[in-house]
């Protein structure tokens, strides 16, 4: 998870200009989240120093609308969500937005840049989920092949990042099988609780 978690903030080193189409063009929605994210945390690095935890609005105002978070937790719930009220999906929606903020945020300070490749896919138009490959490059040579997959929204034609696939290990599969689990053995109610304990110790 770690290693994905990394891989994932890596794909932010890459550069297009600001004025490019960026929702209805997913090979933009790669590119632009760098230009907005890493511009903003230059500015905002004297306030970071003096405050980290001010990376977490970092994180919600730069990244996670670029994030189908709301799809993903829906996911990860899997065949549990049609057993659980509108409450808890609500609830449960919300704890796993606050772990991405966290975790994404967590790695960031132990970002070290990379070189990468987006292999841009240009066979989008008739569909809803499509994978775009990255190749990360690090310092010693190393590559690491990871994949984005994105969703297209129906109502609005925007793409969102929903998973991250690195050297064929699902992020969203992962804690699909960990938090699914725990939901059939424990209830939605105590997955809940314990995204949120983590949440606190972020």
């Amino acid at each position: 998870m770690r290693l994905l978690l990394i891989i994932f903030f890596s794909m932010f080193t890459t550069v297009v200009s600001a004025d490019e189409p960026v929702n209805n063009d997913p090979n933009q929605v790669i590119h632009s989240v760098s230009t907005s994210t890493f511009a903003r945390i230059t500015k905002e690095q004297s306030r970071l120093e003096t405050d980290p935890s001010y990376i977490k609005i970092i994180m919600e105002e730069e990244l996670i609308p670029h994030f189908d978070y709301k799809y993903a937790a829906y996911k990860v719930m899997g065949r549990h969500l049609k057993k659980t009220s509108k409450e808890q999906r609500t609830d449960f929606v919300e704890a796993f937005r606050q772990y991405l903020v966290n975790a994404y945020g967590h790695i960031l300070f132990e970002y070290d840049q990379q070189e990468v490749e987006i292999i841009e896919n240009t066979h989008y138009k008739d569909k809803r989920i499509i994978s775009i490959p990255v190749r990360v490059i690090d310092k010693n040579g190393q590559v690491t092949q990871i994949a984005f997959k994105l969703r297209k929204n129906k109502k609005t034609g925007q793409w969102k990042v929903f998973d991250v696939i690195a050297e064929g290990i699902s992020m969203l599969n992962t804690k699909q099988s960990e938090l699914g689990d725990l939901i059939h053995k424990n209830g939605v109610d105590h997955v809940i609780s314990l995204l949120q304990k983590k949440n606190s110790e972020f």
